[in-house]
């Protein structure tokens, strides 16, 4: 996704482009250093079959931040994300594709301000919905 996107070429029912992620074991392994976060079931594999996992796991905030750039990126750069919220529902593989998805749910002018609700998602490389969310997304105007 790039380039600005603005309120005027924005209706309902608009489907976003989809982005793609796909984890690697090592930024798994990076993900859990940079954020402090030792629990094994994101890097060693044995250790995930103990607590019941047949892999190990993608990090909820890791997909959470891909879906906060996914929001962001289809905004653009003059876009504003007001809010962003989600729910981590089922497990994410590495080494599997994850796909961000979303639609248009409503627009409307708040304030002489375009205001965007989106429906937003992840889902696996079989179409299970890991990730719902919603967005709130000001939008410039061309003018």
């Amino acid at each position: 996704m790039s380039g600005q996107r603005y309120a005027e070429d924005v209706n309902a029912g608009d489907e976003l482009p989809v982005l793609v992620k796909n984890a690697s074991r090592a930024q798994l392994f990076l993900f859990s250093a940079a954020t402090n976060n030792p629990h094994r079931i994101h890097y060693d594999k044995d250790y995930a079959a103990v607590e019941g996992h047949p892999d190990v796991l993608v990090h909820g905030p890791l997909q959470g931040a891909w879906l906060s750039q996914y929001v962001t990126d289809w905004a653009g750069t003059g876009g504003r994300v007001r809010a962003l919220s989600w729910q981590n529902r089922a497990r994410a593989y590495p080494e599997r594709d994850l796909s961000f998805k979303g639609k248009v749910v409503e627009k409307r002018e708040e304030d002489g301000r375009a205001v965007v609700e989106l429906e937003v998602w992840e889902e696996d490389d079989e179409g299970q919905v890991l990730m719902p969310g919603k967005a709130t997304v000001e939008l410039p105007g061309r003018g």
